[in-house]
This record gives C-alpha cells, structure tokens and sequence, in this order.
C-alpha cells in the first residue's frame, strides 16, 4: 500500500513538474527585414570584405534588413542569419535568394 502510495504521488509530482514548464520565445532580432535563404555556406562579416563574425548555413534563413553595399557588381547585404539572430553582418548578395 505505501509503495502505491508513494508511485501516485511519484507520478503527479513529475505531471506537475512537466505541465509547470513554459516553452520560451524564440529569441531573434526585431528589427525588420525580409527573409531570404542562403544558397551556400557565408561568412557573416563586419563589413563587406572585413572580419568574418560567423559562418552561416547553406539552406538556412537570413533576414535582410533593407541596407545594401554595391559598388560595381559587388553587392552586399545587411542583416542575421537563423543560426544567432542576435549578431547582425554583411554578407554577399549573391550567397541568397533575396
């Protein structure tokens, strides 16, 4: 009887707990933009041409901001990749399918 005693409160203590968890945001930028895909694996830099600060998935998300670098037919895009939307970078236009 105490061993049954004990499996019930057992098994609504873990119930409890389990039914107690609140799922948590995602976490990302709320800055707006537009969602493109990578079309290959990117580095995620500073600037364009500068320090690379990650590197970004082929496949994955990346939200474009709106600001653009060009100069001649080297264009760059500004903006987080799904993998850290907390560090905003520059990456090649043509890395995307924006």
């Amino acid at each position: 009887m105490k061993r049954r005693i004990l499996s019930a409160l057992t098994v609504a203590t873990v119930a409890l707990a389990g039914s107690a968890v609140a799922p948590t945001a995602a976490s990302a930028s709320d800055a707006w933009g537009i969602v493109c895909n990578l079309t290959q694996n990117t580095w995620l830099r500073a600037a364009p041409h500068a320090q690379v600060l990650r590197t970004l998935t082929s496949g994955r998300g990346f939200r474009w901001h709106g600001q653009v670098w060009a100069e001649d037919d080297d264009v760059w895009i500004y903006g987080h990749g799904a993998e850290d939307p907390a560090i905003d970078g520059w990456v090649p236009g043509g890395n995307t399918t924006c």
